[in-house]
This record gives C-alpha cells, structure tokens and sequence, in this order.
C-alpha cells in the first residue's frame, strides 16, 4: 500500500539545527523519493526610519556608541532568495502570516543600519541619561561620551573642570 505524502505550504519561520533560521513561503518539494522544504524569502527594499528604541553602532574609534529614540536611520535592503532544507535539519516549522513573516525579517534579519540624522541634542530629555550604557559621562553639548566627545570649546567651564588649558 502506497503512503500519501503530506504538504506543507505557507508563511513561516523555520529553525535549523545550528542557530540558523529562515522566514518566508514554505512549500515542499520531492526530488525522487527525497523531500525538502522550500523556503522562499521575499526581497525587503531600503527604507528609512525613525528608532522607536536605542541602537548601538561602532563609531569611527571602533567603540560602540547609542543612537538615540528619534534618530533617522536607514536599513539597507535584502534580495529575494530561496533555501532548499532538509526536515532531518529542522528544529521547529513555526507556521504564520505574511504580515507577521515579514515584521520577523525586518526584526531577525542583520542587515546595516545607516545613520542619517542623530537626535544628539534631544538625548538627554529622550533617555533622562547622564551615563551611556557603559557608565560613561555623556558629554552635555553633544550627547556623546565624553570620551568621543567632538564639541570644540576652549575654555569652555567643561575644559576648565578637565583641566585643558
């Protein structure tokens, strides 16, 4: 007696043993006796946003610094792919919208983030912070660390407190 063969089709996440995940339309494809499962991610454009939470990005030293709530940001976009995975690797098939898939991509995919505006002078009345998130000063003029701190005020009462001439 021959076995039915049992499809799945539609949005998911799908895990992978290994931390590796993928999110988008799932269909499953014989070849031969063989099935795997298709998973089809969509293309997400380049977009521009404001942050609703805080980032962290390298600066130019190589520290991390925080890009405040409200800073203008863009997220370079992801080409459309396709992943062909096997059941034996797969950890769990989490079936969900299309909607819902792609808000996972957006949140789970790395992609570069591009600052376009900081909120620099609004960063203290956004966050109520005197310290960055490593407990260094933050620099009143620029909202920065006072460590990668770029204001240019000679003699200004912050020099004299440092003791710069």
């Amino acid at each position: 007696m021959e076995q039915a063969q049992v499809k799945f089709e539609g949005w998911a996440v799908v895990e992978m043993m290994g931390h590796q995940r993928e999110i988008g339309f799932v269909t499953t494809e014989y070849f031969g006796g063989a099935a795997l499962f298709r998973v089809d991610s969509p293309e997400i454009p380049e977009r521009e946003y404001e942050l609703t939470k805080p980032e962290y990005l390298p600066n130019e030293r190589g520290r991390y610094q925080e890009i405040p709530i409200g800073s203008k940001v863009k997220r370079v976009g992801i080409p459309a792919k396709s992943r062909f995975v096997s059941p034996a690797a797969l950890y769990a098939l989490n079936p969900c919208t299309e909607e819902t898939a792609r808000e996972a991509i957006e949140e789970m995919v790395p992609r570069k983030l591009i600052v376009l505006d900081i909120k620099m002078s609004d960063r203290k009345a956004l966050s109520g912070q005197t310290e960055d998130a490593f407990g260094r000063d933050i620099c009143e003029e620029c909202g920065r660390a006072d460590e990668d701190c770029t204001c240019v005020n000679e003699g200004s009462e912050r020099d004299l407190e440092d003791g710069a001439q």
